[in-house]
């Protein structure tokens, strides 16, 4: 289908008009950058690294600071020369705003094989100028690189169903291993995306197990350094992280809500929170986290009723915000909370609908895989508000875009004939910026 081209796009031209929007959007970030008010554990421990004391961290619940396998090290160590240079925590706030404003291009990019330039481009401004990705990005956390490093993921994931090739699978098992690095919920995002390979593939499907083995083994390979040094501290085999079992207990004990909330504890988080702090006197940082672990599975296991619950409750929160949203938003309290819920329903919305007028397949069965394994994580651990905002709202903007454009084309001024007089959505799959 021939593509409906404004004049204004045609005169100023579509990278340039890309570039303008991306500029203008990082200056009103910086405008609107404040000093951090989270500074998130990564940066905890790139401060204590920098200070000369090693990768140490206090895992929650216990007090003294030991070495550490608790946080993923990626983060934490491309903090670390902004801290020893003295460029600090603008720095890498800056840092993030331009890892930040990749993503917004890389989800562009993934995008333009399915719709027109002018919506293409309206999605790209709608994305540069979404406001939860600023509040996430002045965090000092790894907020920003999570969206990057998952939007190529997912762009890598579609090239390869359509046409695999042996850089392809290479590329994913970098990206695997980035990942793995910065968030190792990845593991159970890689095991939905290589089902989606499975049923999707132009390859056969055991040529695309070989190809998803390829890639395991890419990513397993990146961190084995890590894992190493683990077992070397800790004498136990830590893929990544030790701290899946913290995740878990805050997300389903007897005093979980689903959610870390910043109410005052209750007599039974007080309780359990006694027992961890008991139990860590005695055991190191890995074993603290198994036990919290253990804690978990029993409670699961001992109460199916309420945990199923539960887990309604979390996939609530999930997909229509928690009933606080933490200080990483800036806005924990008072109107902008119900500003910020409404606008999600008004998101959602659109965005079903955009998903219903993709024509693509593929990428339709795709965005659906995100919202899976979005929702998976928040409903086997705790809700945390940025899950679904850097995991589907990166593909959910964009298609809500691509909804406002399907209904203003249905509702838009008829010719003569009947057709619509607005322009057209398609757009051919071979569609290059």
């Amino acid at each position: 289908m021939k593509l409906r081209l404004s004049p204004f796009v045609d005169r100023v031209g579509e990278r340039k008009l890309l570039l303008i929007i991306a500029s203008v959007s990082f200056i009103g970030e910086l405008i609107g950058m404040r000093a951090p008010n989270v500074y998130g554990e990564p940066y905890l421990v790139a401060k204590n690294i920098v200070a000369g004391k090693g990768f140490v961290f206090a895992y929650p619940f216990t007090a003294p600071e030991v070495l550490t396998c608790y946080i993923t090290p990626l983060y934490t160590y491309l903090q670390v020369p902004f801290l020893w240079s003295g460029i600090g925590e603008r720095g890498i706030q800056v840092m993030n705003l331009l890892l930040l404003q990749a993503g917004c291009f890389v989800t562009y990019r993934f995008f333009r094989q399915f719709t027109t330039r002018e919506v293409c481009i309206s999605s790209f401004a709608a994305l540069s100028f979404y406001i939860p990705f600023w509040a996430l990005s002045y965090t000092l956390e790894p907020n920003s690189l999570n969206l990057l490093l998952l939007v190529l993921t997912v762009s890598n994931v579609y090239s390869l169903a359509k046409s695999p090739t042996r850089k392809g699978w290479l590329s994913l098992g970098v990206l695997f291993g980035a990942q793995l690095w910065v968030r190792p919920d990845i593991l159970i995002g890689l095991a939905m995306f290589g089902a989606w390979l499975l049923i999707y593939a132009t390859l056969k499907r055991r040529e695309t197990l070989g190809g998803l083995a390829m890639a395991a083994i890419i990513g397993l390979l990146m961190i084995s350094p890590w894992t190493a040094r683990n077992y070397s501290i800790f004498h136990k085999f830590i893929l990544v992280s030790a701290n899946s079992g913290f995740n878990l207990f805050m997300g389903n004990s007897s005093a979980s809500t689903g959610e870390i909330s910043d109410q005052a504890p209750t007599a039974e988080s007080i309780r359990l929170t006694n027992m961890i702090s008991e139990y860590s006197r005695t055991h190191d940082q890995v074993e603290v986290d198994e036990y919290c672990q253990k804690l978990a599975q029993d409670w699961i296991v001992g109460h199916p009723g309420e945990a199923f619950t539960l887990d309604l409750k979390k996939l609530q929160y999930h997909w229509l915000g928690r009933s606080e949203l933490g200080t990483q938003y800036h806005f924990a309290y008072g109107a902008l909370t119900g500003i910020y819920r409404a606008m999600t329903l008004v998101l959602l919305a659109f965005g079903l609908y955009g998903l219903f007028v993709l024509k693509d397949r593929f990428a339709r069965s795709l965005i659906l895989t995100i919202c899976i394994y979005s929702s998976a994580v928040s409903t086997i651990f705790f809700v945390q508000s940025r899950h679904r905002t850097l995991k589907v709202d990166p593909f959910l903007v964009p298609l809500a875009v691509i909804g406002v454009a399907s209904t203003a084309q249905k509702l838009g001024p008829r010719s003569a004939d009947g057709t619509s007089t607005s322009p057209t959505l398609s757009s051919t799959s071979s569609a290059k910026t």
